[in-house]
């Protein structure tokens, strides 16, 4: 189990490298008013990444959804607080 707080930006920053080991990824976007948008591949933009509302959170887990890939993500704003969970177990 691995809990990484991270300060999402303007600009794309990858928040999980790709994990053929990881069963799970948890994102959350910890800010009151910022919008966060993560991808799973770099080019991260508001207009093709799903889109964190502020204080929401998104889940994936084997089998259901596929968390082993690399993560991106973009903020409006310069300063978001974003905490990424990812668990190795079964």
């Amino acid at each position: 189990m691995s809990v990484v707080p991270f300060s999402i930006g303007l600009t794309e920053l990858k928040i999980a490298e790709r994990s053929e080991f990881r069963t799970s990824l948890v994102i959350q976007n910890n800010d009151a008013v910022a919008i966060v948008y993560v991808r799973f591949r770099k080019g991260v933009t508001a207009g093709n990444g799903l889109r964190l509302a502020p204080g929401a959170s998104m889940s994936l887990r084997v089998p259901e959804d596929d968390p082993t890939m690399d993560t991106w993500s973009i903020s409006d704003t310069a300063t978001t607080p974003v905490i990424v969970y990812e668990g190795f177990g079964k």
